[in-house]
């Protein structure tokens, strides 16, 4: 026997855990700026001394990173599944991923002048996150008229890599080329993957969790 869906005001937890997610985010920068650090020894890190942590803003990126489980853990739980809450979810994924890079690239990245390619290639990164989900909602607009984010595995995988590397970024203070170069490389097989699935799929299905060229229902005209 299915549970029924949650009724009442309970039914808007995991949105309110999306809130939290994307309002929580903009607490960040104020945090980076005001410098709260502890000095930890790490020899394989930084051989000449201890590097200063930003512990109070790791810890505050982690706990708004948790929310993008809590909130999909409620949903299924509460059987509250929505396009709306789908919708906040990708959004709070993306703001916290650039909010989160940008406030590390900016304040704690090494190397960032002269301005030069990685700087550059960093910020495309960042307008290309975003750019991405907005693209893939528009055209599940028009072919199923209902625009929405999709959550493929690949999408999901660049979230997970996105957020180790940001909190490794941040306590180390230094970010690699190597690092960028790999989740740029994931991000783009995910959003060519979301595109094949939304081209061939004859459904539409905002929780997608497969891969675009898996078995799933073809459109009819294949095309």
């Amino acid at each position: 026997m299915d549970k029924p869906k949650a009724t009442g005001p309970i039914r808007h937890l995991p949105n309110i855990a999306s809130f939290i997610r994307i309002f929580g985010t903009l607490s960040l920068p104020f945090i980076m700026m005001q410098h709260w650090e502890i000095p930890v020894s790490i020899p394989f890190l930084r051989a000449e001394g201890p590097i200063n942590v930003p512990w109070i803003w790791v810890i505050a990126f982690l706990f708004l990173a948790l929310t993008d489980t809590v909130d999909g853990k409620l949903a299924r739980r509460l059987h509250a599944e929505s396009d709306l809450g789908a919708g906040l979810d990708a959004i709070g994924d993306a703001v916290l991923m650039v909010t989160g890079a940008t406030c590390v690239f900016v304040y704690f990245a090494e190397n960032i002048h002269p301005i030069g390619f990685k700087f550059w290639f960093y910020m495309f990164i960042m307008v290309q996150i975003l750019s991405d989900k907005i693209i893939v909602f528009f055209i599940s607009k028009k072919r199923f008229g209902e625009g929405n984010m999709l959550h493929s595995l690949p999408h999901k995988a660049f979230a997970v890599g996105a957020i180790i590397a940001i909190t490794l970024w941040a306590f180390a203070r230094a970010i690699d080329t190597w690092s960028i170069v790999i989740l740029w490389a994931i991000m783009t097989y995910a959003f060519v993957d979301e595109l094949i699935y939304l081209k061939r799929s004859a459904t539409y299905n905002v929780d997608f969790k497969g891969h675009g060229l898996e078995t799933y229902p073809l459109r009819e005209d294949k095309s």
